[in-house]
C-alpha cells in the first residue's frame, strides 16, 4: 500500500473500498488453498458419500470461499477514524488471515487426512471361502490402496506449494507490520517484494511440471509452431 498516495487519488469513501478490496487480494490465495484442503478433506474422509462427489460441492466451496472472504474483510468497511491510514491493526488483521488461520487450519485437516489414509491402506479386508468374491475383493483393496497414494501424492503436493507461498509472503506482511513502528528501507521492502513474486513463479512452474497433460500439450503446440 505504499506505493499508492491515497490522500491524492481518492476521497475518503474511495479509500475504504481500496483498503477493503487489499485485505481480500491480500488473503484470497491462501484461502483458495484453505478451500482446496476443505474439499479434498471431505472428498476423502466422507468418500462413501455420492454429495462430496458432484460439481455441485465444487460449486459450494468455491462461492463460501468468496462469501467469507468478502464478510471477514468487512471490519475495514465497518471502522472509525483516518480512513486512508494504513493502521496497525489492519496490518496485522490481515497478517492472521493470511498467514495464521489459513497455515493452523491446513495443517489440522492435512494430518487428519495423511491419519485417514494410513489407516485405510492398512486395513485388511475379511477373507471368505468364496473365490470370486476374494477376487473382487482383493480388486478393491488394491484400487482403493491405488487412490489412496494418489490422495497423499497431492497430499505432499499441496502442503509443499502451500509453505512455498507462506515462505514467500509472511515476511512481506511481517515487514508491513514492522515499518508501523520503524522505518524500514526501501530496498529492503523491494527485496521482500521479489521474494514474494519469486515464490508465486516457483508454485507456477512445479504446477506446470507436476502438470504431465498440461505440459505435453504445450510441448506440441511449441513443436507445431518450430516446424511452420
Amino acid at each position: 500500500m505504499r506505493y499508492f498516495e491515497l490522500q491524492i487519488l481518492f476521497a475518503p469513501n474511495m479509500c475504504i473500498l481500496v483498503f477493503y478490496a487489499y485485505n481480500i487480494a491480500g488473503i484470497a490465495i491462501p484461502f483458495a488453498f484453505l478451500t482446496f484442503t476443505v474439499h479434498r478433506f471431505c472428498s476423502i474422509v466422507y468418500h462413501t458419500q455420492p454429495f462430496f462427489k458432484k460439481k455441485r460441492w465444487v460449486g459450494i466451496c468455491i462461492a463460501s470461499q468468496w462469501i467469507i472472504l468478502f464478510v471477514i474483510s468487512l471490519p475495514f468497511i465497518f471502522r472509525n477514524g483516518p480512513y486512508c491510514s494504513y493502521e496497525l491493526w489492519m496490518r496485522i488483521y490481515t497478517c492472521v488471515l493470511s498467514v495464521v488461520v489459513p497455515t493452523l487450519i491446513n495443517t489440522i485437516l492435512n494430518i487428519l487426512i495423511f491419519i485417514h489414509v494410513r489407516s485405510s491402506s492398512r486395513r485388511i479386508n475379511p477373507r471368505t471361502t468364496d473365490t470370486s468374491i476374494n477376487t473382487i475383493a482383493q480388486r478393491e483393496k488394491q484400487e482403493r490402496q491405488q487412490a489412496n497414494r494418489r490422495d497423499l501424492a497431492l497430499l505432499r503436493q499441496m502442503t509443499f506449494t502451500f509453505v512455498i507461498f507462506i515462505t514467500g509472503w509472511f515476511p512481506v506482511f511481517l515487514v508491513f507490520i514492522i515499518s508501523y513502528f520503524i522505518n524500514i528501507n526501501s530496498t529492503i521492502l523491494a527485496a521482500f517484494a521479489m521474494l514474494s513474486q519469486l515464490c508465486i513463479l516457483s508454485i507456477i512452474i512445479n504446477l506446470f511440471i507436476r502438470n504431465h497433460e498440461l505440459k505435453e500439450y504445450l510441448l506440441n503446440k511449441i513443436r507445431q509452431v518450430i516446424r511452420f
